[in-house]
């Protein structure tokens, strides 16, 4: 479980607060030593809190829209210790185009790339089949193939291909994708198919200190976004169970006005089930008449 309690400076005559939570039960079922089948439920209730501050990057990776559903459901089939074939329904942002390091954050963008808007992902995963080749060190390459509409129709495809390289201390991933389908431009062009791409790099500076990078671009003229560039640091702190957070994430709209964020976290382990979460989020808006927001957000994770 994951909840979410977030307070708003920076706008007058609106709604400052919003509370909600994500509920999820995960189970596995191993069949040998190469079959998994495995799947989650998934709840959402509470306030959006995209309703807060209305930016492009959002400011939780948990708001939606009210939900309870079969989240993920697949078949695993593992070739060897470095080759497997994952079949079903599942979130291909737990696959691609993540940065294991940055998985602390709340801010949406750490998770997908915003330029990314068709990759099937949270709070709505695909159909789909993927190939996976993943030695521990040097280079992995892994690629999928998901349901383009309605989330189990084909007609449309999203393809998304992605080469890793990874040593002790890094790991370093370019992705492809592309999306068949029928897509308006901003300028009501009719387009049968579009892509992007994203490059993303983590280093391990010290056994305390992570570095990352996040760099993608949508490549048609179909969302207002059109880069996306962010760099952050990760730092474990001397006493057991504290971490602390920093990132500075900017997109960058066609008429080249761009929106920033800067987040804060301190990450606190109370026990190896529950963790809490102050969060902090400075917001310079990519509407000019916007003042600037400063979010205040309070997570606890709990597992059982």
């Amino acid at each position: 479980m994951i909840t979410d309690n977030s307070w708003l400076s920076g706008y007058q005559d609106q709604q400052s607060q919003a509370s909600r939570a994500l509920f999820s039960w995960d189970w596995q079922l191993e069949a040998g030593p190469q079959w998994l089948v495995a799947g989650n439920l998934k709840a959402f209730r509470g306030r959006n809190g995209e309703l807060l501050t209305g930016n492009v990057q959002g400011i939780s990776n948990i708001d939606a829209e009210h939900f309870s559903k079969i989240y993920e459901l697949y078949l695993q089939y593992k070739f060897d210790d470095e080759t497997r074939l994952k079949c079903g329904q599942v979130d291909a942002n737990l696959e691609f185009a993540f940065v294991p390091a940055a998985g602390g954050f709340i801010s949406p963008p750490l998770g997908i790339t915003p330029t990314a808007i068709a990759l099937p992902t949270y709070y709505d995963p695909a159909a789909s089949c993927s190939v996976f080749y993943e030695p521990e060190h040097g280079l992995q390459w892994m690629a999928g193939l998901f349901a383009g509409q309605d989330h189990t129709n084909f007609s449309s495809q999203f393809m998304v291909a992605e080469g890793r390289y990874v040593t002790a201390q890094s790991r370093t991933s370019y992705g492809y994708w592309h999306h068949h389908g029928d897509w308006t431009t901003l300028n009501e062009q009719q387009l049968r198919a579009i892509s992007g791409w994203y490059l993303n790099h983590q280093q391990q500076v010290s056994a305390e200190l992570t570095l990352f990078a996040v760099w993608s671009g949508l490549n048609d003229d179909v969302d207002i976004l059109h880069q996306h560039r962010m760099l952050g640091l990760v730092w474990e702190l001397p006493l057991a169970g504290h971490q602390l957070g920093l990132m500075h994430s900017t997109v960058t709209a066609q008429d080249r006005q761009s929106e920033q964020m800067i987040e804060g976290y301190w990450q606190w382990s109370l026990t190896p089930q529950l963790q809490l979460q102050p969060v902090l989020q400075w917001i310079h808006h990519i509407d000019p008449a916007l003042d600037h927001s400063l979010v205040a957000t309070l997570r606890l994770m709990a597992q059982f």
